[in-house]
């Protein structure tokens, strides 16, 4: 009898079962679905949103790998290409999506993963290797070690190593970032290279947010990049772009596509502008609030009573403010704030002049050509690793983090450090892990930064806060998860 290897979706789903089992309540299970989750406890139901990503990961996976063998398949007439021009689609990113009615993006994000784990065929009908094996491997499901110490706080930049906890799976939308940023670099790199490159960006995007693996996979791009970043940042400054243009609604529609090196200076000029009334919120009493000033709209106050106005309005006020400020108009409310613009770079490159540098809140990395413009423009900090530096670290006797000191951490967290948070560092304060008042220093293991949502979940919901290695993990309550698995925060890092 021929052997066949386990279906992974058929291994997810039955996973999925169990957990949805186990969740039920003993005594009152409930009769339907939303009956059985309104039954389940707090834990419960966090347990299964998680096996149903488990589930969403094994289709999207199945689906790449569906695709890709469609993709390769020949047209019945021969006389049309591939099966899915016959069939009538441009490409198989556009046949995902028609068919599975999902938008562009999606159906080109499954598309492309793929073709970069699926083995085509040669002249003569034999396989080849994968594009990306790196890829293939990344994508499917670690096996938890037997006996790992969920309760203890890793020790090591990847929590997988040693028998520590399990490497999460690499998401399909993380692996079709990194296919296509490596595939900007395949024209000027051999397979080795490229390879090579998968592995680094796969090992820095485990249990990593999107927005991270998209960082990183930049920056290995960046490094497989033999001209330099000189010839790339050119090509960015022509391609900018600003267009304005009225929507029927009566808005108007502001768009501008930017280089890095400019959009330093607006992202910085706003957050700084409206850092402020973010870390001091500003709160919109229900008996004389605007509706428009609701974030739903409707003029009603949220259950809470007090609501605030959202980050995005909060943006489109202060740039409305910028201008009315440059057109001399008497009547505005603020005072222009000083921009400060934080580069990142090494030493290597300040002394030769090669090399790359990244810019806050920028994922796109910078060339040293960028880097000195904007030097003579802006108010510029260079953070400058592997070199001297100020004292950071205060002991008990003053209260207050000092502004070296945010500067640290903010090149450590990268913003709020809470995982998956995407406030930048001028939203966010910088807390005590242990408190000032019960004798925690103010030095950079006990810092950190954090938005004030979360930070207010810290000591609403008593979350531990922990920093081993320079790199802060959060520990949940066991009302949420009983095993208090930690989880990692703060700013990926590239190794050299």
């Amino acid at each position: 009898m021929t052997s066949t290897a386990p279906n992974p979706l058929a291994a997810a789903a039955a996973g999925f079962d169990a957990v949805w089992q186990g969740a039920l309540d003993a005594i009152r299970p409930g009769s339907g679905v939303a009956e059985q989750l309104e039954n389940m406890n707090d834990e419960a139901v966090l347990r299964v949103l998680d096996e149903l990503g488990a589930v969403q990961h094994a289709v999207e996976v199945l689906a790449a790998r569906v695709t890709g063998a469609i993709a390769l398949r020949p047209s019945p007439s021969r006389r049309d290409g591939t099966l899915v021009r016959a069939a009538g689609y441009a490409n198989p990113g556009v046949m995902v999506s028609e068919r599975w009615r999902v938008a562009r993006a999606r159906g080109a994000a499954i598309a492309e993963v793929g073709a970069a784990i699926t083995q085509p065929r040669g002249l003569l009908g034999e396989l080849e290797e994968c594009p990306f094996p790196a890829i293939t491997a990344a994508l499917e499901p670690a096996a938890s070690p037997e006996s790992s110490n969920t309760d203890a706080v890793p020790d090591d930049t990847h929590p997988s190593s040693d028998g520590g906890t399990p490497r999460a799976p690499l998401s399909v939308d993380g692996a079709a970032v990194i296919v296509r940023e490596l595939r900007n670099a395949g024209r000027i790199c051999t397979r080795v290279e490229l390879q090579a490159a998968s592995g680094i960006a796969i090992e820095h995007a485990a249990h990593a947010p999107l927005q991270d693996v998209t960082r990183i996979a930049k920056l290995v791009r960046t490094r497989l990049d033999q001209d330099g970043r000189e010839p790339r940042d050119g090509l960015l400054r022509r391609a900018e772009r600003c267009t304005i243009h009225e929507l029927p609604t009566g808005m108007t529609l502001l768009r501008a596509e930017l280089a890095p090196e400019s959009a330093a200076f607006i992202r910085a000029g706003l957050d700084a502008l409206i850092g402020a009334t973010t870390r001091k919120p500003h709160f919109i009493h229900p008996d004389t609030a605007d509706p428009a000033d609701q974030p739903d709209g409707s003029g009603h106050p949220m259950p809470d009573g007090p609501t605030l106005i959202p980050t995005d309005r909060r943006r489109a006020i202060a740039l409305t403010e910028t201008f009315r400020h440059l057109a001399g108009c008497s009547s505005a409310a603020t005072e222009l704030t000083p921009v400060t613009v934080i580069i990142r770079t090494d030493h290597d490159t300040l002394e030769t002049g090669f090399g790359t540098a990244t810019i806050d809140g920028i994922d796109e990395p910078i060339g040293p050509g960028a880097l000195r413009r904007l030097a003579a423009d802006a108010n510029l900090i260079p953070m400058i690793l592997n070199g001297p530096s100020q004292v950071l670290d205060l002991g008990t006797s003053t209260r207050l983090f000092s502004r070296g000191q945010k500067l640290a951490l903010a090149e450590r967290d990268g913003g709020c450090a809470w995982t998956g948070c995407t406030h930048p560092p001028s939203f966010t304060e910088a807390h005590h892990i242990t408190w000032w008042s019960q004798g925690g220093p103010t030095n950079l293991n006990n810092g950190i930064l954090l938005c004030p949502f979360h930070h207010h979940r810290i000591h609403d919901d008593h979350w531990t806060i922990t920093i081993q290695n320079g790199i802060p993990w959060f520990i949940p309550p066991s009302h949420i998860d009983r095993h208090q698995t930690p989880i990692r925060g703060g700013r990926l890092h590239l190794a050299a």
